[in-house]
C-alpha cells in the first residue's frame, strides 16, 4: 500500500487489478484489493487482466433437462428425463426410452476396456451394453445399480439402497457371478455408523473411491487377494454428478462445500470464497448439482433456494484458485479435446468459445471491495480515475462509485461505448461532494472487454 504524503491535503495514486475473483469468506473490508464482492460473466483467464468470459453457441437442440452428455465412437449422446439418445444427422434417436419423463432419472455411462462398448444405467434400469447399433442387457449385473466406474479392467457398481460395492470379472462386464480369486467377481460391504448409503463412485490415482454423504472410502488393489479398503475420510459427496477429475486433482461437492483431492493427503475445501452460494444449496435436490472442466476452469452448477434443478453456474480457476459466477446455467458437461460442451434445462447442447451468448451480447459487471486506502480514521475523496482497458468495437464499459461499505447509491462517472479494440488509458474526472472513509467502484457493460488495471487518485480530507 502506497503511504500517504505528510500533508493531509496531498493526493496519492493507487493502482489495482481485479482478477482474484469473488470472496464471500470474510467481511468485504477484509478481502484483498484485487478481489471482488460481486462479479458476473468475467474471469481470470488472462491474469492479472480481468476479461469478459467467453461465450457459447448452440450445437444442437433436443428436449427436456439434459443431465448427461458425452461422445461414444465419435457420436454425440445425451440423457434426459425420458431416455438416452444419440445424434444422427440433425436428429436425436432413442437408444433407450421410457414412456414417461422424470427429472430424477439421472443417467450414468461409461466405456470399458477397449472403448468399443458403451454401458449405461439410471438407478432402476438393469445395466445395458451398447455397441452403436445393438443393445444388450447385462442380466447378471446387480439390480438397481446407480453408480458405476472402471478400474484395473473391472467394472464397479453401487446403488443408493444398500452398502455393497460390486465388481465384475476381469475384462468382462457381463460376468458378475464367477468366483476365481484372481479373475472372478465379488462384493465388498462398506458400512458406516450413521447408516448412510452410497452417493457416488469413481476412480482416481490408481484406486476406487466410494462416497457417502459424509464419508469417502478408498479401495486399493486389483482382485480379492489384495483389495484393501482404508479407513474413511470424514468428507462426503452429495452429488455424483459433481465428481470431476482433472490432470492433477479430483473435485466434488460435499455437504459443506466443494473439495479438491490430489490422491494422497486429505481433501481440501476450496469453496469458502463462494460461501453464500454453498449455504443456499437446496439439499433435497442437491443430487442435481453438476460439475465439469475445460482444463483451465472447473465449472460448478448448483441447485439453490427453492429451485429443483441447477439455477447457478460458477467456475473455478485451477491456476489462480479464484471463483467466478456466470449468468448461464449448465446442467451437464463434456470436454471434447480442448472444447467444452454443456447441456441446459431446455434441451440445448452448447459449444463454449464464442464472443456472445448464442448471438446476444454478454452483459458483465463487477463491484470492488470498500477501499480505505490504508487509513480508516479519515474521510477521503476520489478526484480522478484512469481505467486501462481494451474495449472491443461494439462493446461498452461504464464506471460508477459509491461511498460507504454497502448500499446501492451509485454515481455514474463514465459511459464508454463502441470501443476501439486497442488498449487505452482512459482518464475519468470524479466529483465527490461528500468524502467518505470507504468507497467502492462498480464497472459494468456489454460485449468483450479487458480491464488491465485502474489507477485511483485520492485525497485525504483530515482526521
Amino acid at each position: 500500500m502506497e503511504q500517504w504524503p505528510n500533508s493531509p491535503q496531498k493526493t496519492k495514486q493507487v493502482i489495482s487489478t481485479f482478477a482474484d475473483g469473488l470472496n464471500q469468506s470474510v467481511e468485504s473490508i477484509e478481502i484483498k484489493d484485487s478481489q471482488l464482492t460481486t462479479a458476473i460473466n468475467v474471469d481470470s483467464f488472462l491474469y492479472p487482466t480481468l476479461q469478459v468470459a467467453d461465450g457459447h453457441s448452440v450445437l444442437s437442440q433436443h428436449t427436456g433437462y439434459i443431465n448427461r452428455l458425452f461422445k461414444f465412437l465419435g457420436v454425440w449422446y445425451c440423457g434426459n428425463g425420458k431416455g438416452l439418445y444419440k445424434l444422427s444427422g440433425s436428429s436425436w434417436v432413442a437408444v433407450y426410452e421410457y414412456g414417461d419423463s422424470n427429472n430424477d432419472r439421472l443417467w450414468d455411462a461409461s466405456m470399458f476396456f477397449d472403448g468399443s462398448k458403451l454401458y449405461f444405467l439410471d438407478g432402476t434400469l438393469q445395466l445395458r451394453q451398447y455397441d452403436g447399433s445393438s443393445l444388450t442387457t447385462m442380466s447378471n449385473a446387480p439390480a438397481n445399480s446407480k453408480y458405476m466406474t472402471t478400474h484395473a479392467n473391472r467394472f464397479y457398481l453401487a446403488n443408493s439402497s444398500d452398502n455393497l460395492l460390486s465388481y465384475s470379472g476381469l475384462r468382462d462386464a457381463a460376468d458378475w457371478t464367477s468366483t476365481d480369486k484372481y479373475t472372478g467377481t465379488g462384493k465388498i460391504t462398506v458400512e458406516t455408523p450413521d447408516g448412510e448409503k452410497p452417493t457416488g463412485l469413481t476412480n482416481f490415482a490408481n484406486h476406487v473411491l466410494l462416497f457417502k454423504k459424509y464419508t469417502m472410502h478408498k479401495l486399493f488393489g486389483e482382485d480379492s487377494t489384495n483389495f484393501n479398503m482404508t479407513q474413511p475420510y470424514g468428507v462426503g459427496c452429495i452429488s455424483d454428478r459433481t465428481i470431476v477429475p482433472t490432470r492433477d486433482s479430483l473435485f466434488w461437492l460435499g455437504p459443506d462445500g466443494f473439495y479438491d483431492y490430489m490422491g494422497g493427503a486429505a481433501p481440501t475445501k476450496i469453496s469458502d470464497p463462494i460461501r453464500n452460494y454453498i449455504e443456499q444449496i437446496n439439499m433435497a435436490y442437491a443430487h442435481h448439482c453438476v460439475a465439469g472442466t475445460d482444463g483451465r476452469f472447473v465449472y460448478l452448477s448448483l441447485v439453490t433456494g427453492s429451485e429443483t434443478l441447477p439455477n447457478v453456474t460458477l467456475k473455478y480457476d485451477l491456476q489462480r484458485r479464484s471463483w467466478w459466477p456466470m449468468s448461464f446455467v449448465a446442467t451437464s458437461f463434456y470436454l471434447d479435446g480442448q472444447t467444452l460442451y454443456f447441456g441446459t434445462a431446455n434441451g440445448q447442447i452448447m459449444r463454449a468459445g464464442n464472443s456472445s451468448y448464442n448471438g446476444a451480447p454478454i452483459s458483465w459487471a463487477i463491484e470492488t471491495k470498500p477501499f480505505s486506502e490504508g487509513d480508516e480514521t479519515v474521510h477521503k475523496a476520489i478526484h480522478k480515475l484512469w481505467v486501462v482497458a481494451d474495449i472491443e468495437v461494439g462493446s461498452s464499459l461504464n464506471v460508477a462509485y459509491a461511498g460507504g461499505t454497502e448500499g446501492s447509491d451509485w454515481t455514474t462517472v463514465s459511459n464508454m461505448t463502441n470501443g476501439t479494440g486497442q488498449i487505452q488509458s482512459i482518464k475519468i474526472p470524479v466529483i465527490v461532494r461528500t468524502p467518505e472513509t470507504w468507497y467502492r467502484l462498480r464497472l459494468w457493460g456489454t460485449g468483450k472487454v479487458k480491464i488491465h488495471r485502474i489507477i485511483r487518485e485520492v485525497t485525504r480530507r483530515g482526521a
